[in-house]
């Protein structure tokens, strides 16, 4: 006795949560031998396609889905999603606006669209969208990460750290909130805030070492340059090609007195931005 489609997809769905993709795709191509016109397993197929980095193909999929059950706003933000993978900026966003005119209350793909304008620098944009976003589903804690990231970029940090708070009531332990939410606490010049906040993600993260190096330009500005030094060294310790941890550090090592430290600290900076192919110096006399 076959086994009805609708419960090959439901098992893969469950594969697929579960992050068993090669389970999900045997359910999911196995409601496609036999019915290589079922519009959700050809949707599902192309999820995995562009989670594993194949786009076009990822597309192609899509597409496929569509011709069979036109009208779907799920494939059309995927398709938007890929297409702005490929850098194809433009047919992307038309691809999230067909989604939204399919599904007016759909808010992954303002949340999608959202952040394409933000990496596009179009911030008004944006922030339009990723407000509507959040509006729309108001536990989803990667649109309230992008609106704060918004937010910030064009100086509202109080704003921004709203966003951010909005987000860890509802993932607590997301490193990269607390470390945007320290950032914008710093910006506004609340360094003591900020310090706990950078003290907090690295709780949560201990390797991040952005949340080390930023620490240790919070410490940097409150004159505690032996603790800035060992943050620095931390951030460099798990990320040893980091151009600012070592121009930094070498502004510290200055601030101590440390003068052929610091040199030493430029001259790895300077190696790290010799161009591809370009002799790097190995020292700065």
């Amino acid at each position: 006795m076959t086994t009805p489609a609708a419960t090959l997809i439901q098992q893969g769905l469950v594969h697929h949560r579960a992050g068993q993709i090669a389970l999900a795709m045997d359910r999911y191509t196995e409601v496609l031998r036999n019915d290589p016109r079922n519009a959700d397993a050809l949707y599902y197929v192309a999820v995995i396609a562009c989670q594993e980095g194949q786009f076009q193909q990822g597309i192609e999929l899509a597409r496929r889905s569509l011709m069979f059950k036109p009208h779907q706003a799920r494939a059309l933000n995927l398709i938007g999603q890929a297409l702005f993978q490929l850098g194809q900026v433009k047919e992307a966003l038309a691809s999230f606006d067909d989604a939204l005119e399919c599904d007016e209350k759909f808010a992954e793909a303002y949340g999608n669209r959202g952040n394409m304008l933000f990496e596009l620098g179009r911030m008004a944009e944006a922030l339009s969208s990723l407000e509507r976003a959040v509006a729309l589903n108001p536990k989803a804690v990667t649109d309230w990460l992008n609106l704060g990231a918004t937010l910030q970029a064009v100086g509202r940090f109080e704003d921004a750290i709203t966003s951010y708070d909005r987000a860890i009531a509802v993932d607590p332990n997301f490193s990269a909130l607390h470390f945007n939410r320290a950032n914008a606490l710093h910006a506004s010049g609340r360094l003591d805030e900020a310090m706990e906040g950078y003290d907090r993600t690295l709780s949560i993260a201990p390797k991040f070492g952005e949340a080390h190096l930023a620490r240790g330009l919070a410490l940097k500005q409150i004159d505690r340059l032996d603790e800035a030094l060992a943050a620095i060294d931390q951030a460099i310790a798990n990320n040893a090609e980091s151009i600012a941890a070592h121009k930094i550090r070498a502004q510290v090592l200055q601030a101590l007195g440390r003068e052929d430290e610091a040199r030493e600290s430029l001259a790895k900076a300077a190696a790290l931005e010799a161009p591809a192919g370009q002799d790097k110096p190995s020292e700065i006399t």
